[in-house]
């Protein structure tokens, strides 16, 4: 069984025992109980607001877990980004969720938060969301795994394993574009918000790094301690699959992944703040 471990261990229960994981679960329950009754006050029918609650509850809670791969040193940086996923949780719905799984996951994947080495099994059912993604218009994600496979083997050349990852996400992104129609799109324009939203998200990336430096936890496992060189590539790495996108969505994009691009900017403003406080301390 521990072939398959590290990514089943992120479908294990959170662990409660934790201050944090106690309120997220707390926070992201009030948020889908009181997004459910409104919905039902405005006479939203019962099966669309209950759709609709309860994607913004795992929005919210996505949003915390992609912020605590962002930030794994800081623990509460990832609820920076909350009170502003909350708020576009009213106004835009609820995102692509799958995508942000997938975002979730890939990080994983490549800086090693489990404790614990990648498998094939990971790289299988990373290729697998990818190809459901590809079919449902998020055409970046296949391209962006053979970035993660690849780097996942420079890392770490001994495992071998580089044409094991690489060779599925080759197919699967062939047997996409050929069996469900689909091609990849060149064409790219932008526009001021679109590129606003580029912009800060590129800042909020580098300040993040640069505010962290080589601050990183044991993962959730004592196995593999992640490195600073896993946990940047996976930053990074997210903000080039919402980069793309934008560029070939606009402004459409942030719709769709707006926790992600929230959990960045929360764990930049977090380092802000902690950076005042400590300037005010002293």
């Amino acid at each position: 069984m521990k072939e398959i471990k590290s990514f089943i261990a992120l479908g294990r229960p959170i662990d409660l025992s934790y201050l944090t994981n106690r309120l997220i679960v707390f926070v992201s329950v009030t948020l889908f109980a009181i997004y459910f009754a409104y919905l039902l006050l405005t006479a939203t029918p019962a099966a669309e607001a209950l759709s609709t609650a309860f994607g913004a509850g795992i929005a919210l809670f996505l949003s915390w877990a992609i912020g605590r791969e962002i930030d794994p040193a800081y623990e509460w940086s990832a609820f920076f980004a909350l009170p502003f996923v909350l708020v576009a949780a009213f106004y835009y719905g609820s995102p692509d969720l799958l995508s942000l799984f997938f975002i979730l996951l890939f990080m994983r994947f490549l800086n090693r938060s489990p404790g614990l080495r990648a498998t094939v099994f990971d790289a299988l059912l990373l290729v697998i969301l990818g190809i459901v993604l590809y079919n449902n218009g998020v055409y970046t994600g296949l391209p962006l795994l053979l970035v993660v496979f690849a780097a996942d083997y420079i890392l770490e050349p001994f495992t071998r394993k580089l044409f094991v990852y690489i060779l599925p996400a080759l197919a699967a992104l062939a047997f996409s574009s050929y069996f469900l129609n689909h091609y990849l799109p060149y064409n790219i324009s932008i526009s001021i918000p679109a590129g606003l939203f580029i912009f800060l998200l590129v800042i909020f990336l580098i300040y993040v790094i640069i505010a962290t430096g080589k601050d990183i936890v044991p993962g959730d496992s004592t196995e593999i301690q992640p490195d600073i060189s896993r946990v940047n590539l996976a930053r990074f790495c997210v903000v080039l699959f919402m980069i793309i996108e934008v560029l070939q969505k606009g402004e459409n994009a942030f719709e769709l992944f707006y926790p992600a691009a929230f959990a960045i900017a929360g764990a930049g403003l977090y380092h802000v703040f902690q950076n005042i406080k400590n300037s005010l301390v002293r």
